[in-house]
C-alpha cells in the first residue's frame, strides 16, 4: 500500500515536471516563430519587439536549464554551454554600447540591458548552487569549440558567394578598406552574434527541441531534418526580401549546426559556429559582390 502510494507520488511529480517543460518549450517556440518571425514577416516594427523577444527567450531558456539540471545531457547542454549562455547574453549589451548603437534598447545601460544582466546574475548563482550536477568540461569539448568555429567560417565562405547575388555593390569601391573593416569587426561581431542569435536559438532548436523529440523515440536523422525545417521556417521573413538567403543559406547552415551538435553532443559547438556564421556572412557576401563586379 505504502509502496504503491510512493510510486504514485513519484509518477505525479514526473508528470508535473514534463508538463512544465512542455509549457516552457511551447513558450519559446511562440516567442521565436509567431511573435518575432511573424511580426517581421508582416513588417510590424515596434521598438520593443526585439527586447521582448530577447529578454523573454533568455528568461525561459535559463529557467528551463535550471528546471532540467538533472537531465542536461539529454538536451546537449554541458558546462561549456551554460558558461556561454551566462556570459555572452549580457556581454552583447556592452558590444552594442561599444559600437555606439545607443538607440538599440538592448544597449547598456538601458532598462532592457539591465534586465538581461539581472537574469544572467540570478542564473549564474543558481547554476553555482547546482554546480555538482553540471556535466564536467572535457578536453574533447574544447576541441569541438575549435571545430565549431572552423565549420562556421568554412560554411560562411562557401555560402557567401550565392548570397552575394542579393547584395548591391559598386565596382568603383576599393577592396582593401572593405577587407580591413571586415577583419576589424569580426571579434566584436562574433561576441555580439553569440549573445544575440546563438544563445536565443541553439538551446531551443538543437537543445530542448532535439532532446524532447528524441525522448519520444524519433530517430535522430529525422530530428536533424525536422529542426532544420522548423529553424528555416522561423526565418520566413527573408522569403520575399532575401530568397537566396531563405532557400539556400539558412537551410544549409542549420543542417551544419545540427550535424555539429549531433556529433559533439553539445550546443556549445553550434553556438560558436552560429556566432561565426552570423558575424561574418554580411561582410563577406558584400566582399564577394565587389569581387564579382570588378
Amino acid at each position: 500500500m505504502l509502496t504503491g502510494t510512493m510510486n504514485q507520488t513519484r509518477d505525479n511529480k514526473k508528470s508535473w515536471h514534463r508538463q512544465v517543460f512542455l509549457l516552457v518549450l511551447i513558450g519559446l517556440l511562440i516567442l521565436r516563430i509567431p511573435f518575432f518571425a511573424g511580426m517581421r514577416f508582416f513588417n510590424i516594427q515596434w521598438a520593443w519587439t526585439e527586447s521582448v523577444y530577447q529578454i523573454g527567450t533568455y528568461l525561459l531558456t535559463t529557467f528551463l536549464i535550471w528546471w532540467e539540471v538533472d537531465n542536461l545531457t539529454d538536451y546537449h547542454i554541458d558546462t561549456l554551454a551554460v558558461l556561454i549562455i551566462i556570459l555572452f547574453k549580457p556581454v552583447q549589451t556592452l558590444v552594442l554600447k561599444y559600437r555606439e548603437l545607443n538607440d538599440d534598447l538592448l544597449a547598456f545601460p538601458g532598462t532592457s540591458s539591465l534586465i538581461m544582466w539581472s537574469i544572467a546574475i540570478v542564473f549564474a548563482i543558481a547554476m553555482w548552487l547546482k554546480r555538482s550536477k553540471l556535466p564536467g568540461i572535457k578536453s574533447v569539448g574544447l576541441g569541438w569549440l575549435v571545430i565549431g568555429i572552423a565549420a562556421g567560417f568554412s560554411t560562411m565562405v562557401v555560402l557567401s558567394y550565392p548570397v552575394s547575388f542579393q547584395v548591391p555593390a559598386s565596382s568603383s569601391l576599393p577592396l582593401t578598406p572593405v577587407f580591413k573593416r571586415i577583419l576589424t569587426n569580426i571579434p566584436s561581431s562574433f561576441v555580439l552574434q553569440i549573445g544575440w542569435a546563438a544563445v536565443a536559438e541553439e538551446p531551443l532548436f538543437r537543445g530542448f527541441l532535439w532532446g524532447f523529440l528524441k525522448k519520444r523515440n524519433w530517430r535522430e536523422h529525422w530530428i536533424w531534418l525536422f529542426q532544420a525545417g522548423l529553424f528555416t521556417f522561423s526565418h520566413i521573413y527573408y522569403i520575399n526580401t532575401l530568397p537566396i538567403f531563405f532557400w539556400i543559406f539558412v537551410p544549409v547552415c542549420t543542417l551544419v549546426l545540427g550535424w555539429l551538435v549531433w556529433r559533439s553532443r553539445t550546443i556549445a559547438t553550434s553556438m560558436v559556429a552560429h556566432g561565426m556564421i552570423n558575424a561574418t556572412t554580411a561582410d563577406f557576401s558584400y566582399l564577394m559582390a565587389l569581387l564579382r563586379v570588378k
